[in-house]
């Protein structure tokens, strides 16, 4: 199985938390998305599914095209964690206006969370819920490509190597960046395929 984030967008570019909100990719963007498929090519990937949000769509969907699949499923438990009122700031923004509530992030993200959003414990029980689906018995012996976004894809690292989400920061997913996982397929578990993935991804510029 193979995590990919989505191409750059405008917001990701000037480093705005994006979220929920639902911003197509630009230029550079569809540029990684194109160079993404190129680079999966030979992989044998049969599936590809992502999260509804459209950075991410547009990035499944041309990858998909690229390996002559079909249209990516979409599961929306693959979406980016709700930064609720923080959505569209930087973090210098953020700190002006929420010191407090910056820093308790900072200290205890599986706990905090921005104004109106969610927390990193949340999102953590949604991607179990994903990852330990029995859908993925339908998946068995076939190779994946799961398309979503930086918050979904460190927690699922930090889940597989067993990790604390307090690290959150630590783990580093760029645009259109490329991190394996295996899946257990018969315990209430999943692991990393490498115990480098997290550290050193795949990255296209």
């Amino acid at each position: 199985m193979l995590l990919a984030r989505h191409g750059q967008t405008e917001w990701s570019r000037d480093g705005r938390y994006q979220g929920r909100s639902d911003a197509p990719l630009n230029a550079h963007g569809e540029a990684q998305a194109l160079q993404l498929g190129l680079h999966l090519r030979g992989l044998d990937i049969d599936a590809i599914l992502t999260s509804p949000l459209r950075r991410a769509r547009e990035t499944a969907e041309q990858v998909a095209g690229l390996l002559g699949l079909g249209a990516p499923l979409v599961d929306t438990r693959l979406v980016e964690l709700d930064y609720g009122a923080w959505e569209g700031l930087t973090q210098c923004e953020i700190r002006l206006r929420w010191p407090e509530r910056l820093r308790q992030w900072k200290r205890a993200p599986e706990w905090a969370a921005a104004p109106g959003g969610e927390s990193l414990g949340r999102m953590r029980e949604r991607m179990r819920a994903f990852f330990l689906d029995p859908m993925w018995a339908t998946h068995c012996g076939g190779r994946v490509l799961i398309v979503s976004h930086s918050g979904p894809i460190r927690v699922a690292l930090l889940e597989a190597a067993q990790r604390p989400l307090g690290i959150f920061r630590r783990i580093v997913v760029p645009t259109a960046s490329v991190h394996g996982l295996c899946l257990h397929r018969h315990a209430a578990s999943f692991a990393l395929a490498t115990p480098s993935t997290e550290q050193k991804p795949c990255v296209l510029q």
